[in-house]
């Protein structure tokens, strides 16, 4: 897939990687302010950090970046769908305010392209909007709607209470669309596993991961602790939502030295919710 400067769906790096192959990005800068967000470190905070959102300098407009999207969605249209879709977003939260209508516009229309798409955000009033249910609607299961969940509000002052998070999956789990949690980062043991006890029978998907660089932890999460909270998770799942699936990030695999077995809940980075199993 050939990108450039103007592209507006980019192949991201690193950790994101296994998230998505294929990533919305246009618009840049949240203002959650998440205490823990990759954004605010390094030598990328200045261009994608806090702040009010704003298009990419490369491009004009809304209008401009959809026009681009339809003729990137045209010219890869098979590779995006075999990958899984298109993601929204590493770069800022897609249903801000300030985002979500180019968010609801650009999904509607790779949604007509028989693109899949899966949406991460950490705000919830959008699902009862006129523009969400339109979305939702128009998606059916070629949607994925996730939300982070860490159980700490005191780390995430702008962005929806988790527990409100909690109930907009719910809602859109009876939409019809697929549903993901991203309990990542894990700050504390706890707190992640109760975000999942508490989305159990209404999340498809599970991708769990640790913190990085500054620790926001109450009490430091030991190897011992890590390995009961993933059998404890394994466990949940395996009983009380059978068919919702479980992704292990490497920041957690990693530590625990290869006591994750795949099994009909446990799947790899290559699972793709969009192909029905």
């Amino acid at each position: 897939m050939k990108q450039s400067t103007v592209s507006v769906i980019k192949s991201p790096k690193g950790a994101a990687l296994e998230y998505a192959k294929h990533s919305f990005s246009a618009y840049r800068h949240c203002p959650n302010e998440c205490a823990y967000c990759y954004l605010n470190r390094g030598v990328l905070s200045k261009q994608l950090g806090t702040g009010t959102p704003e298009l990419r300098t490369c491009f004009k407009s809304d209008d401009d970046v959809v026009k681009r999207f339809e003729k990137e969605i045209k010219e890869d249209r098979k590779e995006l769908v075999a990958d899984g879709g298109v993601f929204f977003s590493f770069i800022t939260d897609p249903c801000l305010k300030e985002t979500f209508s180019l968010t609801n516009r650009s999904v509607i229309l790779a949604l007509g392209y028989g693109v899949p798409v899966t949406v991460l955000t950490k705000m919830t009033d959008w699902v009862e909007s006129g523009e969400g249910k339109a979305m939702i609607k128009a998606g059916g299961r070629n949607v994925c709607v996730g939300f982070s969940l860490t159980g700490r509000d005191d780390l995430e002052p702008y962005a929806s209470p988790n527990m409100a998070r909690v109930e907009a999956m719910r809602k859109v789990h009876e939409y019809g669309v697929h549903t993901f949690a991203s309990v990542e980062p894990v700050i504390d043991l706890d707190d992640s596993l109760d975000m999942i006890k508490a989305t159990l029978g209404f999340c498809d998907e599970y991708k769990i991961g640790l913190e990085s660089g500054k620790k926001h932890n109450r009490k430091p999460i030991t190897v011992e602790g890590l390995v009961q909270f993933v059998e404890d998770v394994q466990r949940l799942v395996a009983e009380k939502a059978p068919t919702a699936k479980i992704y292990w990030k490497e920041s957690i695999t990693q530590k625990v030295d290869g006591l994750v077995k795949f099994s009909e809940n446990v799947v790899d980075a290559s699972y793709n919710i969009f192909v029905e199993r």
